[in-house]
């Protein structure tokens, strides 16, 4: 992997056999450096949110309407607290984590502890805003917490989707985040067995999807390499980049919500996603709350 990946991620997507599996591959090792730097996160935050921010761009880049918006949200009883991925179809996603400086001892096979962190009771809820009247909303029960069993799950409850999903940010504590990289394969009507044998065999050679993304050059590579010798037809590729909506007007509507009123000289609305800071004075809080400034 080269050292001077921009803080950005592509998405390819491509069918497999005759039309018997879908496939998408991410990279996104320079926008999951960023997000660590941004919100100051441990290395088990930026393994969790890192997995939910590649889900996040995998799952909007599927949508067939091009606004798509996907958000993802997991709230659970581990020490992270909520962890939040959204991503538009049009390239633009951000995330954060309650808890952004949590870490833990690694597990029992010398990884860094997602299951723990995030909690195994809780839910993780998605949300697709396809441009109709209201957003299409699933919550589904976490069914470990490593994320990527529980998006694989999400797909076979409420999509009756047969899923699979390999989600991984390879981190060392001297060098930080060296590669993120997902897999996901989905099996679409009249796929016959033989041809799920071949694929379940040629994943199963594949159990760190981080290191693939370190070597691979693309995700294109990434896709070649696993499903090679099985025929492939390109869908095309969706590239993302950090964005956020947030807006002095948002925080503005923010504030009218707010039922009880303030005392401080000053307030602040800090965004999330972004850690942008909004500042009002006294004289502009009176005003929004429908008194008269000064």
């Amino acid at each position: 992997m080269s050292e001077d990946r921009e803080a950005k991620a592509t998405v390819y997507k491509c069918l497999l056999g005759n039309g018997s599996a879908r496939a998408m591959a991410i990279e996104a090792t320079g926008l999951v450096r960023l997000l660590r730097q941004m919100h100051g996160l441990s290395f088990l935050a930026t393994a969790a949110l890192g997995r939910l921010i590649m889900a996040s761009m995998m799952m909007a880049a599927d949508q067939k309407i091009e606004r798509a918006r996907v958000t993802l949200i997991i709230d659970a009883d581990g020490p992270l607290g909520r962890v939040v991925a959204d991503a538009e179809g049009l390239g633009k996603v951000r995330g954060y984590v309650e808890n952004p400086q949590v870490e833990l001892p690694l597990s029992e096979a010398s990884k860094w502890d997602v299951s723990a962190g995030v909690g195994r009771n809780g839910y993780l809820t998605v949300i697709k805003d396809l441009g109709l009247r209201e957003p299409v909303i699933s919550k589904i029960p976490l069914v470990s917490g490593e994320i990527a069993e529980d998006i694989a799950y999400y797909y076979s409850k409420s999509e009756q989707i047969p899923t699979a999903v390999a989600l991984g940010v390879l981190q060392k504590p001297s060098l930080g985040v060296i590669s993120a990289g997902d897999i996901m394969v989905q099996l679409l009507p009249g796929a016959e067995e033989s041809f799920v044998e071949r694929l379940e065999e040629l994943l199963r050679k594949y159990s760190s999807i981080s290191s693939l993304a370190e070597r691979a050059s693309s995700p294109k590579e990434m896709l070649e390499t696993i499903f090679e010798g099985v025929d492939k037809k390109w869908l095309g590729s969706v590239s993302f980049e950090f964005g956020c909506r947030c807006s002095r007007e948002l925080a503005k509507a923010l504030l009218l919500s707010m039922q009880e009123s303030s005392e401080e000289e000053v307030l602040e609305v800090r965004c999330h996603f972004c850690n942008k800071v909004y500042t009002f004075t006294a004289q502009e809080i009176k005003g929004l709350k429908g008194g008269e400034e000064d």
